[in-house]
């Protein structure tokens, strides 16, 4: 597998109308600044930093006891989105097309590959959150509460720099974030069904309230591993190449974390009633733009034309 020791592709400069934003290092970042640094390869998985809701409660120390009582997470399904997203600033809600991560209502364009790369990409993402009650599919859940993980695009799009490959809103209590919208940038990086799935897997998490960590097995890490990467049921060191207490910036929840038990306690355990998304859901859905809610009826030709144009504009540029 390639996992992540990949040279990100380099593509033309026909993304940067959106609002430049830093990526910050650690303890310098602030509200609604990106943090995240270098892989070995030059990549950058980035979180935004956001406040902690006003009414989550303090997670504590770190004890093993404050991930036995974290909250469920509402959104238990998870929206895998291929075809493009034309996205609006807010508070993240996958169900409106809001996105703390944009400054403008910004459209990314699909990744454009066939059936059968994509239903890879959908068996690995199921593989990975198979312990877990959660629903994978790829088909729009609507008013549902909903995670979207939209697979396109270029960071340039959302004005971050051009070596991020992906990026999630983080709280600073490491709390979850309801109906998050996350993003693995498909445009820097190669056509490869498990390495889009293991970036995509650590961006949910994230919303779920894991850090990076030093486990190179799990897709959780920003380490080097030759294999194929899952969710690990061992305590870890948080960090991405030196270890830390697990937080953003200069906020710790907990020294440590363990990616199947943190994951767990907020989803639950596969067969605690959720139905098997395998058989629940499709996993080829088709071309176009899909899942980009709008309010008025004009908001579907609108996101249509506008994925029309920035394709012929991609084609052009390349």
């Amino acid at each position: 597998m390639v996992a992540f020791t990949i040279t990100f592709l380099a593509t033309a400069s026909a993304h940067a109308s959106h609002p430049p934003q830093k990526i910050q290092t650690q303890g310098l970042a602030g509200p609604k600044s990106f943090v995240g640094r270098s892989t070995s390869q030059g990549l950058v998985f980035a979180r935004q930093v956001l406040p902690a809701p006003p009414s989550s409660s303090p997670s504590g120390g770190g004890a093993p006891s404050s991930l036995r009582a974290s909250p469920r997470a509402r959104s238990r399904t998870i929206y895998l989105n291929r075809d493009g997203a034309l996205l609006r600033p807010g508070n993240n809600d996958a169900r409106l097309s809001t996105s703390s991560i944009v400054q403008e209502p910004t459209l990314l364009a699909p990744w454009e590959i066939d059936d059968g790369m994509w239903s890879e990409t959908v068996a690995c993402m199921r593989e990975l959150y198979a312990p877990f009650d959660v629903t994978i599919t790829d088909e729009d859940p609507g008013d549902v509460p909903h995670i979207q993980a939209v697979f396109g695009g270029h960071p340039n799009d959302v004005g971050l720099p051009s070596n991020v490959a992906g990026v999630s809103p983080f709280t600073t209590d490491c709390s979850i974030i309801e109906s998050s919208v996350v993003f693995t940038f498909t445009d820097v990086l190669p056509d490869d069904p498990r390495l889009m799935c293991e970036i995509m897997a650590q961006e949910i998490a994230h919303s779920f309230g894991l850090d990076h960590e030093l486990l190179a097995e799990d897709p959780m890490t920003y380490l080097d591993y030759p294999g194929e990467r899952s969710f690990q049921d061992e305590t870890a060191s948080c960090g991405e190449d030196v270890a830390r207490p697990c937080g953003i910036d200069t906020h710790v929840c907990w020294p440590k974390q363990s990616s199947v038990q943190l994951l767990a306690s907020r989803l639950g355990r596969r067969g605690s009633g959720a139905p098997d998304a395998s058989e629940t859901t499709s996993s080829t859905a088709g071309p176009g733009v899909g899942g980009c809610q709008t309010s008025g009826s004009a908001g579907a030709p609108l996101a249509l034309a506008l994925a029309g144009l920035y394709r012929r504009r991609r084609r052009t540029a390349r």
